[in-house]
């Protein structure tokens, strides 16, 4: 069986605004403003055929972790500037690395 692809949406809210990367289709979504010199990391992860929420995909930023809930979004809060290596994994699905 081939695996189906997961289309990630990554939204980074920092001290210099608002950077969107990916594809991505949020409704309306609440941000809380990092402290200064931070960033917080929003997404949502859909299904990249049928463009479906997908709870459960397990979210890896440099061995930081969360899950997708229900409605196929995620978090990453009060980030340190940097390099870093997003990941995103669930069976059934081809990993997407970025």
């Amino acid at each position: 069986m081939e695996e189906r692809k997961i289309s990630p949406g990554v939204i980074i809210l920092g001290g210099l605004g608002l950077a969107l990367v990916g594809a991505l289709g949020l409704a309306t979504v609440a941000w809380a403003a990092p402290p200064p010199g931070r960033a917080n990391l929003y997404g949502k992860v859909t299904d990249a055929v049928t463009g479906e929420a997908i709870p459960g995909v397990l979210v890896s930023l440099n061995g930081l972790e969360v899950y997708t809930n229900a409605s196929g979004n995620y978090s990453f809060t009060d980030l340190e500037p940097g390099g870093y290596r997003l990941e995103f994994s669930k069976s059934g699905y081809q990993t997407a690395i970025y």
